[in-house]
């Protein structure tokens, strides 16, 4: 929060309000510090001197005490006393109390029978009237010898003896009064001020009038408390003394606070004033040095402004800087350059291809995009090389980029070719692809462009003192015939090429309708990606009943997947498989077709019926990292064997990486997963890998199954087939049965199982039990 506050505030402001902030807190805590330790020292004097003065008044009343002792002592030892109490003659009792009370100087001498009752005192007048045995009795009864008692508002301090002749006849009293000049005594001798409390309330104090008015709350309720000087604001401290032989009384010492305040005080405006001092002084200092640090500064934001706005020449220092300050600046001027060259770098990097120096995809794109908006009509000429990959794998990676590299040497002097007016455009936009835009004039320049191209680009190419041709496949689009859009134009004149690829045609033009069809199958696979994503997916299965002929019965089928795309348009399968198997989606519509499957395979077990189920696999599927643990953990979740599941791939697929996939497949047959060698008879398996396959049927393509009624050839392969498969050990389905004749043809070959619409068309799976519940009850 603190940091929070100065975000918004220029560097200088920060380095002062930050040094002022720090140095304020240091000062405080010092300050504070000298503070709490000054306090502490005057509080632990001023609880010395308490300490000190309640034993000198300790000490005192035991003088006092010792001194009424040998008084009293005396006193009742007196014959004539003695004699006088024996007789009750009062005036002599009265007589030698008075002059023993004036040999002591005490203010109390008072004698009573062994009751406690009053008799005589050394002034009758002024103690007649005393309950003696209210005060006494207590002595009396539990021969307490000396005690401090309060006595009509007066405070005495008195001794007690027994009269004996020789039994106890009487007690005589004697006692000393803490008068007003006795408590001054005292407040000289122990410098501080004296009170008498009994039950709350003040009986005798030193303290004047106006000052007991003010104290008398404090001195009543203190009970030994501490002192603290920087949280008292009171005049006194008053600490209580519990006196052990007294009536209930309590002696409060008051010790006057004003002297040790002013000095507190004095000594805190002279700390306050010497921190100021300081502060002022280091607030100043770092105002100057926030300007030697913040001016430099200054000057590199200018620096760094020029050179992010593309100006990297930076002036000589004019100023006096610091060392360090000075060194950043020239480093900023070697940064500055740096940076001049990585951005010329980034930017080279950002426009071209790094081997060959062309023009990339984006650049050629900005470029081609910038010409037509000036009306410039363009031609473009993608071109692909023929066979590259397998160009690099005869010659190696490195003879490979020499190729490219020439390629685009000899498009770089091509320029010179051209009408000085012309504009040439190089790109290489994909590993092997090449892109040429050239602007012209009217379609008719066309042909002489290609001819051009071609004489310059399919010349022979010196690769290690071979002579090598290299064929190019041309794709040809233009501005004038189709559209100004930039993006679309690369787009048409690369499709157009790949086109060529596959058709082996040197050279195409782009037809009208081609970008359409190729927009819609990448808004296919847009879609598929989507379908595959939601929950409530509009994929779904389709199952083909698979007939066993031996028993007749139906125990197997293939899913097949089916897709209503969100225009409400059946999308053929062979389409949408094509073009996940292109965009690498087929492992997601695999692993969602195997989930399906699965729960459909539980629900049908669940129900009683028991079938196995046949899933396509490609070479992409197999092939994937996470394939065997997902088919695994997928069928194992929804609790179907593994037997129940039936792996199909073609021939083609099989040898697409023969090594790891026949490893895979060796594991899931260990596993109990059953393998199908799907479309036999088209691939490219021959007999030597055949029998080494781990694969469990063999599935003969429908090409063979069509027409097998009407083609002997076609039945001389389908039967030495089905010979040859059970020779080896494997079951055999014919797929693609549509008539009774083909199906009694399979059954005398001695086909295993057979699938085609002659049996049933693929349906939903309620359809498909509700299909072999009639033909159970039929059949």
């Amino acid at each position: 929060m603190f940091l929070h506050m100065f975000t918004n505030v220029s560097l200088k402001a920060q380095i002062t309000w930050l040094s002022a902030s720090l140095i304020f807190i240091t000062t405080l805590v010092l300050t504070t510090n000298y503070w709490l330790k000054t306090a502490s020292f005057f509080e632990q004097q001023l609880q010395q001197q308490m300490h000190f003065a309640q034993n000198v008044l300790k000490q005192n009343l035991k003088q006092k005490e010792q001194v009424l002792s040998t008084s009293a002592s005396v006193l009742a030892a007196d014959f004539g006393f003695k004699q006088a109490v024996a007789t009750q003659d009062t005036n002599t009792i009265q007589s030698v109390l008075l002059n023993h009370s004036r040999r002591i100087d005490a203010d109390l001498m008072v004698l009573t029978d062994i009751n406690g009752q009053f008799i005589a005192s050394s002034d009758s007048a002024r103690y007649s009237s005393i309950k003696t045995k209210s005060y006494f009795s207590e002595f009396l009864l539990n021969k307490i010898q000396a005690k401090i008692v309060a006595i009509e508002n007066n405070v005495y301090q008195v001794i007690v003896v027994p009269v004996k002749a020789p039994r106890t006849i009487g007690y005589a009293i004697i006692g000393f009064q803490f008068d007003q000049q006795a408590l001054i005594k005292l407040k000289e001798l122990l410098s501080l001020d004296i009170t008498f409390v009994k039950q709350g309330q003040v009986i005798r104090s030193s303290l004047d009038n106006e000052t007991l008015n003010r104290e008398s709350i404090n001195i009543i309720d203190k009970k030994n408390d501490d002192v603290s000087l920087l949280f008292s604001f009171g005049l006194y401290f008053h600490q209580s003394l519990a006196i052990v032989s007294s009536d209930d009384i309590k002696v409060v010492l008051s010790a006057s606070l004003k002297t040790l305040h002013n000095d507190f005080k004095q000594l805190m405006l002279a700390t306050i004033l010497a921190a100021l001092i300081v502060l002022f002084i280091a607030i100043s200092s770092s105002r100057l040095m926030s300007n030697r640090v913040t001016n430099p500064l200054q000057n590199l934001m200018a620096l760094t402004r020029d050179i992010s706005s593309g100006n990297f020449n930076v002036p000589k220092i004019k100023h006096n800087f610091p060392i360090e300050l000075n060194k950043l600046y020239q480093s900023f001027g070697v940064m500055g350059k740096a940076i001049e060259q990585r951005e010329n770098q980034i930017t080279y990097q950002a426009e071209r291809d790094l081997l060959t120096g062309l023009f990339n995809r984006h650049k050629i794109l900005t470029e081609v995009q910038s010409l037509l908006s000036i009306n410039t009509n363009i031609a473009l000429i993608n071109f692909n090389v023929k066979s590259f990959k397998a160009l690099n794998d005869t010659f190696g990676i490195n003879n490979g980029d020499s190729i490219l590299q020439e390629i685009a040497n000899r498009l770089n002097s091509l320029k010179n070719k051209f009408e000085p007016e012309s504009t040439v455009l190089s790109s290489r936009t994909h590993a092997d692809d090449f892109l040429v835009a050239i602007s012209i004039e009217s379609i008719s320049q066309l042909t002489g462009i290609i001819e051009l191209l071609r004489s310059a680009l399919e010349h022979p190419y010196l690769l290690d003192e071979i002579t090598l041709k290299v064929p190019l496949y041309y794709g040809i689009a233009n501005s004038i015939e189709h559209g100004q859009d930039a993006e679309k134009l690369i787009r048409r004149a690369t499709m157009t090429a790949s086109n060529a690829v596959k058709t082996r045609h040197t050279f195409l033009y782009y037809q009208d309708g081609e970008d359409e069809a190729y927009l819609y199958k990448l808004n296919l696979i847009e879609e598929l990606k989507q379908a595959l994503e939601q929950e409530s997916s509009p994929l779904f299965l389709n199952y083909q009943p698979k007939l066993n002929l031996k028993t007749g019965s139906i125990d197997k089928s293939e899913a097949l997947i089916r897709w209503i795309n969100k225009q409400g348009e059946f999308v053929n399968p062979e389409l949408f498989v094509a073009l996940a198997e292109q965009s690498g989606l087929i492992v997601s519509l695999t692993h969602w077709v195997i989930n399906e499957v699965a729960k459909q395979i539980n629900l049908w077990n669940q129900l009683g019926y028991r079938f196995s189920v046949s899933i396509n696999l490609s070479a992409q599927d197999i092939q994937h990292q996470d394939f065997v643990n997902y088919l695994v953990d997928t069928v194992a979740k929804h609790n179907v064997q593994p037997a129940q599941v039936i792996l199909e791939l073609t021939e083609r697929d099989i040898a697409d990486n023969e090594t790891l996939i026949l490893s895979k497949l060796n594991h899931l047959k260990t596993l109990g997963f059953e393998v199908s060698v799907d479309d036999y008879g088209i691939g490219q398996s021959s007999l030597a890998k055949l029998k080494n396959l781990p694969v469990d049927e063999l599935k003969i393509d429908k090409c063979f199954i069509l027409t097998l009624d009407k083609s002997q050839q076609d039945q001389d392969i389908v039967s030495s087939t089905i010979e040859l498969g059970h020779k080896l050990g494997l079951r055999v389905i014919a797929e693609g049965v549509e008539n009774q004749a083909s199906l009694a043809l399979l059954k005398q070959f001695g086909c295993d199982y057979i699938q085609g619409y002659h049996i049933s068309r693929p349906l939903k799976a309620d359809q498909l039990i509700q299909w072999y519940n009639t033909y159970v009850s039929t059949n």
